[in-house]
């Protein structure tokens, strides 16, 4: 091998192990701003799984959740009515509060099938006509909270204790990759630290050769 060839070949590997660098420093400045938002600022990220909330996001996206005071008609919020089995981040249409002045929230899919019963069953409205059709039950009619659950069709209803927070934020397309790393972060930085080491070693060995080339 000559003396260009060498060069190159030591450019090459040179731009191999920087570029193994930036990557393993992209994920921990990762790692470590998810774990300032989380427990710093109390933001939590989650991936999209369905298109239930289409356009405002769609599968595979991030949506960044924080929990308020007090939510409100309008909100979307992230809930969980069956203790982890299938969490739901859906659109708050409605707030029905018992005489005891107990809570619960109404919500409902933007992208799902009208809350009315007399509706087609394949029609997808505006959510404030929704709401305003709950609405109506909760003020004007009088319905009971049973009552409105036999009525609407597609509409969860969970307590203040099952609301995790509202979506505050959505990134396009990065749930996928967040979840990815966020499940398989421990056998990324070992992969990485690896080939780091292994790029390390190969280092030494091309600077021990040059050195007894010199001598």
């Amino acid at each position: 091998m000559n003396y260009n060839d060498q060069i190159l070949e030591n450019k090459a590997f040179n731009f191999f192990k920087q570029l193994v660098y930036n990557i393993a420093l992209a994920i921990c400045i990762m790692l470590i701003g998810v774990l300032i938002m989380v427990y710093g600022f109390g933001f939590k990220l989650y991936e999209v799984l369905s298109d239930s909330q289409a356009p405002y996001f769609t599968k595979g996206d991030m949506v960044v959740v924080k929990a308020q005071k007090e939510y409100k008609v309008g909100d979307i919020i992230k809930f969980d009515e069956t203790n982890g089995v299938y969490p739901t981040t859906h659109r708050l249409i409605g707030i029905y509060e018992n005489a005891k002045g107990e809570i619960t929230y109404i919500c409902h899919g933007d992208n799902v099938q009208s809350a009315k019963p007399d509706d087609d069953t394949s029609a997808i409205i505006p959510w404030k006509e929704d709401a305003a059709y709950i609405q109506n039950l909760i003020d004007n009619e009088g319905y009971t909270l049973s009552e409105i659950k036999n009525k609407a069709t597609n509409i969860q209803t969970p307590t203040p204790s099952q609301v995790e927070g509202k979506v505050v934020a959505d990134i396009n397309n990065y749930g996928t990759y967040f979840n990815f790393i966020k499940s398989h972060y421990l056998l990324l930085i070992t992969l990485i630290a690896g080939i780091w080491c292994i790029c390390s070693t190969v280092q030494n060995e091309i600077d021990i050769k040059r050195c007894k080339r010199l001598v």
